[in-house]
């Protein structure tokens, strides 16, 4: 988690990207690591794959799942990092199932572009990527087009 919290999670207002990894923010990420699990992980050769979910705000109790990979160096440090999917907020019961449904087709590397918002006739998969908003692996960051 702490390899990828400073992604994942929610950065302070204000920081810049690179501010997000200086050390006097330390504490706040550790703080954003605890309120974040993972809901599965599994490795092949280089490749980590996560599936991270996070309390999301509602009047109800629901949480929110990201679906990605990264790499690590030799030396142990992130070279590559990509959320490949975001969920719509669920409760909880809900999005464990769903959640397992698209980490399991991602790790095969099947398309999960039927579970997309506008091709799953009303039933709620995956917030983004959309029409507007995709994953830009440069910047390490949601962009809206």
């Amino acid at each position: 988690m702490w390899k990828i919290i400073r992604y994942i999670g929610r950065a302070p207002e204000g920081l810049t990207f690179e501010e997000r990894f200086y050390a006097p923010y330390d504490s706040i990420y550790r703080e954003q690591a605890a309120l974040h699990k993972f809901d599965a992980y599994f490795k092949k050769g280089d490749t980590h794959y996560f599936l991270v979910s996070r309390r999301a705000p509602s009047l109800v109790d629901k949480r929110v799942a990201t679906g990605g990979r990264f790499i690590l160096n030799e030396k142990n440090k992130l070279t590559e990092y990509e959320e490949v999917f975001r969920t719509w907020k669920m409760v909880p019961d809900t999005l464990a199932k769903r959640e397992l449904v698209l980490f399991d087709k991602f790790v095969r590397g099947e398309s999960l572009t039927a579970y997309e918002t506008k091709n799953s006739n009303g039933v709620e998969y995956i917030e983004f990527p959309d029409e507007r908003t995709y994953y830009d692996k440069t910047s390490r960051s949601w962009k809206v087009r």
